[in-house]
């Protein structure tokens, strides 16, 4: 009986964690991927991509064609990443000379 009410006790302290599913579907993918394009032209503009950022968009288009969505998300994910500290990158650079400009 005390094992059951210490058990219960317990559960009843110890913090709830949820654990937050990622949703892998079609909406998501085409979301995020849109994002990744939308801030890689932006870096485009301002002549600081990165070279993989184009081919990794690219393979998460291909991967949604595919219907894989798991794969097409992280690719995209990845993709805007490195779009947005490409970003990061112009901005703390900005004003300092470039040499092959």
């Amino acid at each position: 009986m005390r094992i059951i009410i210490l058990l219960s006790m317990l559960l009843l302290i110890s913090p709830q964690v949820y654990v937050q599913a990622n949703q892998f579907d079609e909406k998501t993918s085409s979301e995020i991927i849109k994002q990744a394009e939308t801030k890689y032209k932006k870096v485009l503009k301002v002549k600081n991509a990165w070279r993989d950022t184009n081919k990794i968009i690219k393979n998460a288009k291909k991967a949604h064609k595919e219907k894989n969505y798991k794969k097409s998300i992280s690719l995209a994910e990845k993709a805007l990443n490195e779009a947005n500290m490409a970003y990061e990158q112009y901005e703390k650079q900005k004003n300092k000379y470039r040499f092959l400009d």
